[in-house]
């Protein structure tokens, strides 16, 4: 039985719809745009000071600016979390799915946020972000603007009303999730990748790539053992914290089993965003398609429901790695 992450994590998955005031021009893949403006309109929010940098700021203890976008870790908590640069963001943008690329007044558009630990409790400053992103901002090519018109609970309720949040909302934790499969018996589970995944892998001394299909075992492998690995960093750092004594990255347990690839349908699918801080244009192709598992199955559910809510590989911010399970059989014992 594969190791199961701590549960603590706190979960809020919630449905935002805008509508253009005027034109909106969009990319196919709309994560960079929805998230690109949105840090600015965060700070916009929040920051009463105004100060340049955070780390200057009097109030960045009490600020939800800097709790959800400078939060900091400790150099040894980054090594031992193999986190390299920055601490992961406590919330993931989902964006439409939709390949219509042009939205005029009277359209609508819906994405998802998920929000993870105490930026659960940090709506309110999300929606307001929102609102200013699409007021003075605007998103995509000639930076249309947009107003915001609702915010749903992931059952479907309103929770947004003519400029007002109201109402409570549905908070799930990752113990729900991870025992939602806990009692099915499964041989088989399909994953579908609705937006690009990328993986960086590397084998013996050869230098890190990408991971360009998920067609046998290895791929299987780096796939879960990523899953968890974000599983682990998001309850340590937005959970119950960091317990170094417990953790430690070169002692992850080996993601291996009878688990076979029955049949892996992929492509590979490039997208382009511009990097206003590096100045260029970066392709961030991954893999998206369908793939089939089979064999010892049931040891991993809990862990892929969990995932369908964390995202998997590198670009989460931007709405990568986002998977749903479309198919599981499986048999009485």
């Amino acid at each position: 039985m594969m190791y199961q992450p701590p549960a603590s994590l706190r979960l809020a998955r919630l449905r935002f719809t805008i509508e253009p005031v005027e034109e909106i021009m969009l990319p196919e893949y709309k994560g960079s745009v929805l998230r690109g403006g949105f840090g600015h309109a965060f700070r916009r929010a929040t920051c009463t000071t105004r100060e340049r940098t955070c780390e200057a700021c009097i109030l960045k203890s009490s600020c939800a600016y800097y709790r959800v976008f400078e939060s900091k870790v400790s150099r040894d908590v980054a090594e031992r979390l193999r986190l390299g640069g920055d601490a992961p963001h406590p919330f993931v943008i989902e964006p439409p799915l939709t390949e219509q690329r042009v939205f005029q007044p009277g359209d609508s558009l819906s994405f998802s946020l998920v929000l993870f630990g105490a930026a659960v409790e940090q709506l309110p400053f999300f929606v307001y972000a929102f609102m200013i992103l699409g007021e003075n901002f605007g998103i995509g090519k000639g930076r249309g603007r947009f107003r915001l018109t609702g915010v749903q609970n992931e059952n479907g309720t309103e929770l947004f009303d003519n400029g007002s949040l109201a109402g409570g909302f549905a908070v799930r934790s990752a113990e729900e999730l991870l025992s939602d499969s806990s009692d099915a018996v499964e041989d088989k589970v399909t994953l579908k990748f609705q937006t690009p995944l990328r993986l960086k892998t590397s084998f013996g001394r050869s230098r890190k790539s990408l991971l360009t299909s998920l067609d046998d075992q290895v791929g299987i492998r780096v796939l879960l053992k990523a899953l968890y690995h974000r599983a682990f960093v998001l309850n340590q750092l937005y959970g119950d914290g960091v317990n170094e004594e417990v953790y430690d990255s070169r002692n992850l347990p080996l993601v291996d089993g009878d688990v076979t690839v029955e049949e892996s349908d992929t492509f590979w699918y490039d997208w382009e965003r511009y990097s206003n801080r590096q100045d260029r244009s970066m392709k961030l192709g991954g893999l998206m398609g369908r793939v089939t598992l089979s064999g010892n199955i049931k040891p991993f559910l809990p862990l892929l429901n969990l995932g369908r809510y964390l995202h998997v590989g590198k670009g989460t911010g931007f709405g990568l790695g986002k998977y749903r399970i479309v198919e599981t059989s499986g048999a009485a014992p």
